[in-house]
């Protein structure tokens, strides 16, 4: 027949389904509770229609509902990095009451184009609430514009190029306020493709039509890797 269960003071037979709460469905199973959430706990990914993305609490509601915030101004994660600091200082002061909350941070996830201004994305819980939260940076590998491969000669790969020149960054029809000489991963001759190997994260600046300035994470290129590790499906690589 399999042995009962007991949950909170209450006995609940072999088989017998309950709900403790109204955010999870639990079953007995011999002497075993186990329970499935009611609630949908996915991440919600940043996107075009959604760039950011926090859930709310509804009244007279059990679960959390996700919204589109509309302030561009917010950054994702709750925090804004400071410039050129570099990455593994970068945080909150965790509070007392979040203690005991085990850090977890994806790696930053590929810049989403092989030329231009792109963006990646990696999932953290380093907030004071310990809640998992997608942050978005905007990238740029190379430029559009810089798409031949290394004639120097001998050489099949050109790992980093320097901007010989100062540039503005554009996002959205703006431009960034400061100018900045970025690193550029190269691109080679023999079917390899090079990538960001080590980068950091800093807050650019930038000035829009109507005088709306928009302070957005970017990702700034240390040093790239040649590789043979490349996308198929991305001849630009």
């Amino acid at each position: 027949e399999g042995d009962n269960c007991v949950f909170d003071g209450m006995i609940y037979r072999n088989g017998e389904t309950f709900q403790p709460s109204c955010k999870y469905q639990c079953t007995c199973r011999d002497g075993q509770i186990g329970c499935l959430p009611r609630c949908n706990l996915d991440l919600l990914l940043p996107g075009p229609d959604c760039p950011f993305p926090r859930k709310i609490e509804v009244p007279g509601e059990c679960c959390e509902k996700w919204i589109c915030d509309p302030k561009d101004e917010v950054i994702l994660g709750g925090f804004a990095m400071a410039a050129y600091r570099q990455e593994a200082t970068l945080g909150i002061d965790v509070s007392d009451s979040s203690a005991n909350c085990i850090e977890q941070t994806t790696e930053w996830s590929a810049c989403s184009k092989s030329c231009g201004m792109g963006f990646s994305t990696r999932v953290t819980n380093r907030n004071q609430q310990c809640e998992m939260v997608k942050q978005t940076r905007l990238c740029m590998i190379r430029p559009c514009d810089n798409e031949e491969p290394s004639d120097k000669k001998g050489k099949k790969c050109i790992r980093t190029k320097k901007s010989v020149k100062a540039v503005r960054f554009e996002y959205k029809n703006c431009t960034s306020v400061q100018t900045y000489k970025p690193r550029y991963c190269g691109l080679c001759s023999d079917g390899r493709c090079c990538t960001p190997h080590n980068t950091k994260t800093i807050q650019v600046e930038f000035r829009c039509p109507q005088g709306k300035v928009l302070r957005k994470p970017m990702m700034l290129i240390n040093t790239c890797v040649c590789h043979n590790n490349c996308p198929q499906s991305n001849n630009a690589f």
